[in-house]
This record gives C-alpha cells, sequence and structure tokens, in this order.
C-alpha cells in the first residue's frame, strides 16, 4: 500500500485595507481564513476589514505601507 504525503499550508502574512481608511495584517494559512480573522479581530464599525482589498504581503507592499509613517 502506497502512502500520500501531503503539503502542510504554511501561514502567509496577508494585508488588507479597513474600509474606512488605513490598513493592517493578519497571518493566516489561505485568503478565506485571513478574512475569518480580520472580521473577528475588527469588530468595531469604524474598523472593518474591506474583504477585497486581502492580498499576500509582500516586501515592496510592506516596505511602501511603512513609508507612511515617516
Amino acid at each position: 500500500m502506497e502512502t500520500t504525503k501531503t503539503k502542510a499550508i504554511q501561514n502567509k502574512e496577508y494585508m488588507f485595507n479597513f474600509t474606512s481608511g488605513g490598513w493592517n495584517t493578519v497571518w493566516a494559512k489561505t485568503k478565506r481564513s485571513a478574512i475569518a480573522k480580520a472580521n473577528e479581530i475588527y469588530t468595531k464599525p469604524d474598523l472593518r476589514p474591506d474583504s477585497k482589498s486581502f492580498r499576500i504581503s509582500t516586501e515592496a507592499d510592506m516596505k511602501a505601507a511603512l513609508s507612511l509613517f515617516h
């Protein structure tokens, strides 16, 4: 009998925007779970994650976003 190896899905950092402006990140294995996690964390009406804005964080994205703080 042959065994099948399953590949474990690694956590990735997802960046997203809030509908009212601003951004943040969450760590999750999939985009769907990142959206769910962000919606659990940010429950205030003025901090609604924009589900259309979720993307895997890249070094360039993070650098650009963090440059807004300087």
